[in-house]
């Protein structure tokens, strides 16, 4: 279970706008959210009865449903209650309330399981869901990466998220659109976690301390160069012990947690990364977002430098990374000193 931090027995009230219930808001999701805004502190049971127009048995109540779900809740006799932690895996009301801590709108479905959340994100689409929109499941049955690989989807602790566009836009203006979600998650990470040594390998892999940190995958619908709609999945190991992966994804793989020595709420997490990818989505879109994207690949480029093959298609040619081109193409420098540019393939060190 990760901890929410630990402070002084103090009871905090909730006070102008953020203490306010919210037209339509879930009762729980108010709660909470005002358990986070308070945090460490507690949050008077009295004045939540109030704001709920209800009696402090059913706030107690509420509480109590919230601990059966996994999240831990403190109560002090005079203080009220306290989010003391939460599980490993998502809980519906507090997920809503952290993305509401994050001012991002965005509506969401979680799943215990499915096959995949880009599937399920494409089945709603079918249906007609409004965009935007983000999946997640706590379990993934298929869970799959790019050039058709399997992503190990084990249940708990790890994060599988998806977040459906309609952006009806000319496709060369998404043409590098992973790429900019890649830089745009490996930095939030960094600031969020401290890890440093992150980085992205072209053109879809986010790398810690030199293994598979997490994966993404885009999908898009194109009708006459206009993408339709899109799909970006990503799958991001969070508080998994690598240890307990099948055997030929051990030594290539590391979870955050290891690389920081110690466990994250998933749920502020999550939040945060759905607020990241939609900001990541409208400055793939803006003005001068291809000279941008070259200077911030340099920072986060894993590749750069480096010996590295590429299998595209029935085609396998060698070279030193250097960096990408304008439409987001990895170059090469070749044996004979000539440069190619790879738009797409399986992409490994030479070691």
């Amino acid at each position: 279970m990760a901890e929410y931090p630990r402070g002084i027995k103090k009871k905090y009230t909730p006070k102008g706008k953020q203490g306010r219930v919210r037209k339509r808001e879930n009762p729980d999701v108010y709660v909470l959210r005002c358990l986070l805004q308070a945090s460490p502190h507690f949050v008077s049971g009295n004045q939540l009865a109030e704001k709920l127009k209800m009696s402090r048995v059913g706030v107690w109540a509420r509480v109590d449903k919230m601990r059966k779900a996994g999240l831990s809740i403190e109560a002090s006799q005079n203080r009220g209650y306290r989010l003391a932690g939460e599980p490993n895996l998502l809980v519906y009301p507090l997920l809503k309330a952290w993305l509401k801590e994050c001012k991002t709108d965005c509506p969401f479905y979680l799943f215990k399981k499915t096959d995949s959340t880009n599937s399920e994100a494409e089945r709603l689409l079918a249906e007609g869901v409004e965009t935007p929109f983000a999946v997640l499941s706590h379990q993934q049955d298929s869970g799959r990466g790019r050039m058709g690989r399997t992503w190990h989807s084990p249940k708990g602790g790890n994060l599988y998220l998806s977040i459906a566009l309609r952006p009806n836009v000319e496709i060369v203006k998404f043409r590098n659109f992973t790429l900019w979600q890649g830089i745009a998650i490996g930095k939030f990470l960094k600031v969020h976690t401290g890890v440093q040594n992150l980085l992205v390998k072209w053109p879809n892999d986010l790398i810690c301390n030199n293994k598979k940190l997490g994966g993404m995958l885009t999908e898009a619908s194109i009708d006459c160069d206009q993408v339709r709609s899109m799909i970006f999945g990503i799958g991001l190991n969070v508080n998994s012990n690598t240890g307990d992966f099948p055997k030929d994804l051990r030594d290539s793989s590391v979870s955050l947690q290891e690389a920081s020595g110690m466990s994250w709420r998933l749920h502020e997490l999550a939040a945060r990364l759905i607020k990241t990818c939609l900001e990541a989505s409208k400055e793939c879109l803006s003005k001068d977002s291809d000279a941008k994207l070259l200077k911030e690949w340099k920072e986060m480029d894993f590749l750069k430098g480096k010996k590295i093959k590429v299998q595209s298609g029935k085609e396998t040619y060698t070279g030193r990374a250097d960096g990408i081109d304008h439409s987001g193409g990895l170059r090469l420098k070749l044996r004979n000193g000539r440069a190619r540019v790879a738009h797409a393939g399986k992409v490994s060190l030479i070691l």
